[in-house]
């Protein structure tokens, strides 16, 4: 239910520019996961309840579903696509790959990963090892567009051009 959480939101929430949009997805996704899988939301995703009130009912909170294959190293032909929970090895991870890419590119990047570029990177990543998978990233210049998506290749042994 988690993966399914994380798909929808991915495939319709990061189309979504206004926070009543957003909110409305994520009463959409409490009520798919209750209805047709009679469970409760909020004991399923009991993990991402940051502020401890039993309940996952802020953007911020469900911001933290994650899933990726960033803790696979890059060159592996098997990638583990899985939910990542662990916040500190996240950063790790990212801050491994940057390290990485920064070694075998003739372009080092010299960048600050912070949560939301993470999770940017997470999304490139898996936009990018889809078949036929595209993306249009929208910011102001120096935003760090072009900089996440070369990293994101590069983790997918994908050649950038």
């Amino acid at each position: 239910m988690r993966l399914w959480a994380h798909e929808a939101t991915r495939i319709l929430g990061d189309r979504l520019i206004h926070n009543e949009d957003r909110m409305w997805m994520l009463t959409a996704v409490k009520d798919c996961v209750r209805a047709p899988f009679s469970s409760n939301f909020d004991t399923v995703f009991s993990h991402l309840d940051t502020d401890k009130n039993g309940k996952v009912e802020t953007l911020n909170e469900f911001r933290g579903l994650l899933f990726g294959d960033i803790f696979t190293q890059f060159g592996m032909p098997e990638r583990t696509y899985e939910e990542i929970k662990d916040k500190n090895q996240l950063q790790k991870a990212a801050d491994d790959s940057l390290h990485q890419y920064n070694n075998l590119s003739d372009k080092p990047m010299n960048l600050v990963l912070f949560n939301y570029a993470i999770e940017h990177l997470l999304r490139v990543r898996r936009i990018v090892a889809q078949s036929g998978g595209h993306g249009l990233l929208v910011g102001v210049g120096g935003s760090g567009r072009q900089s996440i998506t070369r990293l994101a290749s590069l983790m997918g042994d994908f050649d950038t051009f």
